[in-house]
This record gives structure tokens, C-alpha cells and sequence, in this order.
């Protein structure tokens, strides 16, 4: 799943160029970039540790690979054989080579590349996760696969001829309505980020309380926490992608409200990259809240769905013995935790 995420992502937001580029060391490449992200890392990002070589290693790499194509196609437009704007494919890599800073400044390449290293982590990270939970799940609940096959067969078609279902296209994606409930619910049982930070700007009273956070605090929301309490989501711990059907017994109340509130305030906010929902309010927070909410979210819906679609197509899956659960244990979580509690 790991490799197929960033195929997938790297052909959609980067290019073709970049996608021929990759290959199955490049999802190795991108674990020993996430590894880099151990807790420890954020008090001591030098630290001489192995994993942190690793990253430093997968990073050069990648970096040289990004670096050249965008040199290669710079190279392109100074001796006229780029092609215009129309003949050839738009991606990341050509909008950030056209952006300049205020000051009349180009974007260096190496900047650009390393833009385009986050950009890929971010969602290669979180898809390859939230997609091999939802083949566990899936795996163990041959109702839903069957469910998801035939709504496939309501919505696209089947072929007269071969019997075959017609291909999926990206306006079809919004149509399979139990496609995006998995991921929905597979995001709210087995969030990929168990902590958003959020430092507080001004003094922050708590409502209903005497209390105050001051500025000088962070705050600190848990997805995995308020997605998992009974009093918002009946039965927490159970995988059931029906509870977001509208009468559905294991709707969440106080999600419902909250959806109906948002609707009649009308509560959603375009931050410059899509109408999304605020969320401050709601207990399902997968994606964050506010202004700093996942701008990764719709591309997110697109490209999961889009692999359910086509797992379902072609496989029916199994599994033997309970499955196992979310594991958010980190090594050396203690000492970093005791160091930043420290500070």
C-alpha cells in the first residue's frame, strides 16, 4: 500500500515525469523518511541515532531526483522546447517554477524540491496507513465487500459484452456513497495522526468552566480519543461503515447536531484550497480544524476511494483470527515527553 500510494499521489499531484521516475525503492526511501519523525527528533533533530542517517540518506536522494527534473525542464523553456501552457501536462513542479517571491525572487529548484518531498509525504504517510486498515477491515467483513461491489454495479454499469463493470471516472467517485463511509469510518477508528497541535495566540477561556489557557500554552487534540468516546459514537470500537447512514442506530448525535448546526450557520470556509467544513466543534477530526485543517482531505476521499473501487473489482478478501488494534506506542515517547515537559 505504501508503494501504491505514492504512485498514485506522485502521478496525480507531480507529473508524469516524476512518476517515471519512482520505483519500489522509493517507498522504502519514504519509510526512512517518516522514521525521522519520532518524538525524540523534535528536541533533537541532529541526534547521531540510526534512523535519523537514514533519513539524512533518503532525503539527499530524493532531493537529487526532484533537483534534476526540475533542472531538466528549466533547461526546456530557455531553449524553447518546454511546449506551452496547454500542450503539456500542469502539475506542482510548473506552478512553484513560475511563482517568485515578493521581492522578484525565482523559487530555487532546491526549494522546490523539497516542497515536493513534503508535499508527497504528507498523504503518503496517512493513505498507505488509513488503505491497509481498510483492507484489514474489509477482510473481515464480507458483507461490506460484497455491498461495495454491488454499488459499483448500481452507479457505473456493466458491460454488455464482457460483463464486466465499466470504468470508474473521477465523477463517479461522489456517487459511491458506502465507498467514502469506509474511509470515513475507517479514518474515525484508526486515525493516522493521534496529535494536533495548536499554540494559543491570545488568552482562551474555557466555556462553561472558571478556567483560562493562557498564550503561553499549546493545546492538544486527540482524533483517536474523541472519535473513540460511547457518548459521541454508540458503540465506538466497532468498524461499521453504516453508522453514517442517516437513520442509522450507531449515528452520532452529537455529530448529527453538529452537522445540522454547521449546515444552518453555514459553518464550512473556503481557506484557499476548497469549501471544507470548520470542524472547531465536532468530535471527528481525522483531518484537523479550522484554518490548519488538512488541505490533503478531498485529494484524500479521491484517491482512497479510488483504491477500494478497484480492490473490490478484483479481489475478495479473508482473514483468519481477531483483528488487531491501533497501536499508538512510539519508542523513546517517554524521554521526549519528559524533556519537553522539562522545557
Amino acid at each position: 500500500m505504501s508503494e501504491l500510494t505514492i504512485y498514485t499521489a506522485s502521478r496525480s499531484l507531480q507529473g508524469k515525469e516524476v512518476r517515471e521516475k519512482f520505483d519500489s525503492t522509493f517507498a522504502d526511501l519514504y519509510h526512512d523518511l517518516d522514521m525521522g519523525f519520532s518524538p525524540i527528533n523534535f528536541m533533537l533533530p541532529w541526534a547521531p541515532l540510526p534512523h535519523n542517517r537514514k533519513r539524512d540518506i533518503a532525503h539527499q536522494k530524493m532531493s537529487k531526483v526532484y533537483t534534476q527534473i526540475i533542472e531538466e525542464r528549466r533547461s526546456a523553456i530557455a531553449e524553447g522546447k518546454s511546449g506551452k501552457s496547454g500542450e503539456r501536462e500542469e502539475d506542482m513542479i510548473w506552478n512553484l517554477m513560475q511563482c517568485k517571491y515578493k521581492d522578484g525572487t525565482q523559487v530555487p529548484s532546491h526549494e522546490i524540491a523539497h516542497m515536493m518531498i513534503a508535499l508527497l509525504m504528507a498523504g503518503q504517510h496517512s493513505s498507505s496507513s488509513t488503505s491497509s486498515w481498510i483492507l484489514l477491515q474489509l477482510a473481515h467483513r464480507p458483507d461490506i465487500q460484497e455491498e461495495l461491489y454491488e454499488e459499483q454495479k448500481r452507479v457505473l454499469g456493466v458491460n454488455s459484452k464482457t460483463g464486466e463493470l465499466n470504468p470508474l471516472s473521477y465523477g463517479d467517485l461522489h456517487q459511491l456513497d458506502l465507498h467514502n463511509k469506509v474511509v470515513k469510518e475507517t479514518l474515525r477508528l484508526h486515525a493516522p495522526i493521534h496529535s494536533i497541535l495548536r499554540k494559543v495566540k491570545n488568552p482562551l477561556p474555557v466555556p462553561n468552566t472558571p478556567y483560562i489557557v493562557p498564550s503561553s500554552h499549546v493545546l492538544l487534540a486527540a482524533p483517536g480519543v474523541s472519535s473513540r468516546e460511547s457518548a459521541h459514537f454508540p458503540r465506538p470500537s466497532l468498524w461499521e461503515p453504516h453508522r453514517w447512514d442517516q437513520n442509522s442506530p450507531l449515528a452520532s448525535t452529537s455529530q448529527r447536531q453538529y452537522d445540522e448546526e454547521e449546515t444552518k450557520s453555514g459553518g464550512k470556509e473556503d481557506y484557499g484550497y476548497g469549501e471544507i467544513s470548520k470542524g472547531g466543534k465536532s468530535p471527528y477530526l481525522p483531518f484537523g480544524a479550522g484554518r490548519h485543517r488538512c488541505i490533503g482531505e478531498q485529494f484524500a476521499y479521491v484517491q482512497l476511494g479510488t483504491v477500494i473501487a478497484m480492490l473490490v473489482r478484483h479481489f475478495k478478501l479473508s482473514a483468519e483470527g481477531p483483528l488487531v488494534d491501533t497501536d499508538y506506542s512510539v519508542s523513546l515517547f517517554p524521554i521526549s515527553f519528559f524533556l519537553l515537559q522539562c522545557i
